[in-house]
């Protein structure tokens, strides 16, 4: 798996399948997603692309506010996220610095920044509750406006459940 800091690289892919999110503790929810953003990936003939965020969003916003006991606790580290992420088939991964410049990023600047320019995305994979963009502003409804408009496929994935958890 090829793993880049910011998208802003030589040798990052020009066209991809895309998910984003934390990922922490890769559990099979998200395995199931890696799986299908993985099938999409090679139907589409284009990688299959991770975007997380580091630190996590909330452990930024945590700081920001000083207030510590709002920053999730964390399963496994960011190298053990990128492990986990390379076994379950994902062929790049792009970790983007939260800072303000994120945080303030309205959700149309970050769809044509981040997902159209920056990473090249061509099908977004995104969870039911995915929201995105300056105070969470962006949802799924926004995004898959988007991508009617813009030329990207856009899907949800509801929560994966096992023995009712």
């Amino acid at each position: 798996m090829k793993i880049f800091r910011g998208f802003h690289h030589p040798g990052i892919a020009g066209a991809c399948a895309l998910t984003i999110g934390n990922f922490d503790g890769v559990h099979r929810g998200h395995q199931a997603m890696l799986a299908l953003l993985n099938s999409e990936a090679a139907h589409r003939g284009v990688e299959s692309c991770v975007l997380t965020f580091e630190p996590h969003p909330r452990d930024y916003f945590a700081g920001v506010h000083h207030k510590p006991d709002l920053a999730p606790a964390r399963i496994g580290t960011l190298r053990d996220k990128l492990t986990e992420l390379a076994r379950c088939g994902v062929q790049q991964t792009v970790v983007l610095p939260f800072d303000a410049k994120l945080a303030a990023q309205s959700p149309e600047a970050f769809i044509d920044e981040v997902l159209l320019q920056g990473l090249g995305a061509k099908y977004v994979l995104v969870g039911d509750d995915f929201r995105f963009g300056r105070q969470r502003a962006g949802d799924y409804a926004m995004l898959d406006a988007a991508g009617q408009a813009k030329g990207f496929d856009v899907a949800r994935m509801n929560s994966y459940e096992v023995h009712g958890l």
